[in-house]
C-alpha cells in the first residue's frame, strides 16, 4: 500500500469551523477508505429512517465537515501498519463520537448554526438533539465492532469508553460552572461567581477537547505495531494541541470589547481568564489585555510542545500533523495582531503596547 498523506488538511477558521486545503500528495488510499468510513458511519446508526433521532443524525452528518478525525485515523493506521478493516472501524468510531459531541455542544451552548446549516436542536427541538447525540455516540461503539480481530475490537471499545467518559466529564465542568444563571440574570457579581476559575477552564479543556484529538490517532494505531511509548507520545501531542485549539477557538468567539466590559449577557467560559488569572506583571494597565496576552502565550507554548513531539512519529503521519499545527499557529498570530491593535487604540500607551507584545511572544 502506498504511503499517503492528507489531501485535505485542517484549516481552522475564525468561526471555529474547519475548512479544507489541498496538499500535493498521493492520497488515493485515504480517499478510497474514507468512502467506506462514511458508509460504516451511517450503517452503524442502526435505526429506522423515519425515527426522528435517525433522521436528525443523517441530517447532521450530511451537513459536511472536513472529517479531519477520520483522515487522521486512516493515516495513523497506515503509519503503524494496522489492517484496512481496523483503520476504517477506528475512523468511523472516532468521527461518530466527535459528531455526537458537536450535537450536544450546540444544544448546551445554544448555537443555532453548524457548518452553515441550522443545528439539530434548532431544526427539530432540544429533546431530539439530545437523543441524536446519544444515538451517534452509541453508533461509535457499534462501528468499533467492525475491526477484523476480536482483540482489536475490544481494545478499540475500551479506548472509546475511556475517551467518551473524559469528554462528558470535561463538558460537565463547564456546564456546572454556569449554575442557575440565565439570560434574565442581571446581577454581575452573582454572574462573576458562576464563571469558572482558570483551573476549571484548563481542566475542562484538557478533558473535553484533547481526548477527541487523541482518539483517532490512538484508535487506528492500536490495531498495528505501535508501542507503549508511542501511545504516550500521541496522547501528549493531543493534550498540547487540544489546549491550544480550545484557547484559540475561544478567542475566535470572544470580542475584545466584550472582554473589556465583562457583561453577563456576553457569558463565555473564556471570561475566566480576565477575572481570575493572577497577573504577576503590573506593566500592563488594562486587565483584559493582560489576560488575553497571557492566553495567546499559553496557546503558543502548547503548539511548541506539540511540534517537538511530531518528530517522534512516522513521517507520513508527521507531515499531516505539521500542517494542522501550522494552521493553528496562523490563527494564533492573527489574534496576537488583533489584540495588539485593539489595545493600542484603547490605551495609546507605548509602554502597554511593548509589554503586551512581550507577553504574547
Amino acid at each position: 500500500m502506498a504511503t499517503a498523506t492528507l489531501n485535505q488538511t485542517a484549516n481552522f477558521k475564525a468561526d471555529g469551523g474547519i475548512e479544507t486545503m489541498k496538499a500535493p500528495s498521493d492520497v488515493s488510499d485515504v480517499e478510497r477508505e474514507l468512502e467506506q468510513v462514511n458508509a460504516l458511519m451511517r450503517e452503524s446508526l442502526n435505526a429506522a429512517d423515519n425515527w426522528p433521532a435517525q433522521a436528525a443524525s443523517l441530517y447532521h452528518l450530511e451537513t459536511g465537515g472536513s472529517q479531519l478525525r477520520a483522515r487522521l485515523a486512516l493515516l495513523s493506521g497506515m503509519a503503524f501498519k494496522s489492517s484496512s478493516a481496523h483503520r476504517i472501524a477506528a475512523a468511523a468510531a472516532s468521527e461518530l463520537m466527535h459528531n455526537a459531541s458537536l450535537v450536544h455542544d450546540d444544544l448546551c451552548d445554544g448555537d443555532s448554526e453548524r457548518r452553515g446549516q441550522p443545528t439539530v436542536w434548532k431544526r427539530d427541538n432540544p429533546g431530539v438533539a439530545l437523543c441524536t447525540g446519544d444515538l451517534l455516540l452509541t453508533a461509535a461503539f457499534r462501528a468499533a465492532l467492525n475491526s477484523d480481530q476480536p482483540a482489536h475490537s475490544l481494545s478499540l471499545i475500551q479506548l472509546l469508553t475511556e475517551r467518551s467518559g473524559q469528554v462528558i466529564a470535561g463538558q460537565s465542568i463547564e456546564l456546572a460552572s454556569r449554575g442557575s444563571c440565565n439570560a434574565d440574570c442581571q446581577d454581575a457579581i452573582h454572574h462573576q461567581r458562576l464563571v469558572p476559575t482558570v483551573t476549571e477552564y484548563l481542566q475542562a479543556t484538557m478533558a473535553k477537547t484533547a481526548p477527541l484529538i487523541a482518539l483517532p490517532l490512538e484508535a487506528a494505531a492500536i490495531g498495528g505495531n505501535i508501542n507503549e511509548q508511542q501511545c504516550v507520545q500521541l496522547h501528549r501531542f493531543a493534550k498540547a494541541v487540544g489546549l491550544a485549539y480550545q484557547i484559540i477557538d475561544d478567542l475566535d468567539d470572544l470580542d475584545v470589547g466584550c472582554a473589556q466590559r465583562l457583561q453577563p449577557e456576553h457569558y463565555h467560559c473564556y471570561h475566566a481568564w480576565p477575572r481570575h488569572w493572577p497577573v504577576r506583571s503590573q506593566r500592563l494597565s488594562n486587565p483584559a489585555s493582560q489576560a488575553m496576552c497571557r492566553a495567546t502565550r499559553h496557546a503558543s507554548a502548547a503548539l511548541t510542545r506539540a511540534n517537538a513531539l511530531i518528530q517522534l512519529f512516522p513521517n507520513s503521519l508527521g507531515m499531516a500533523l505539521q500542517d494542522v499545527l501550522a494552521k493553528l499557529r496562523h490563527r494564533l498570530e492573527k489574534h496576537q495582531l488583533i489584540i495588539t491593535t485593539y489595545f493600542e487604540q484603547l490605551s495609546g500607551s507605548d509602554q502597554d503596547i511593548n509589554a503586551m507584545q512581550e507577553l504574547s511572544l
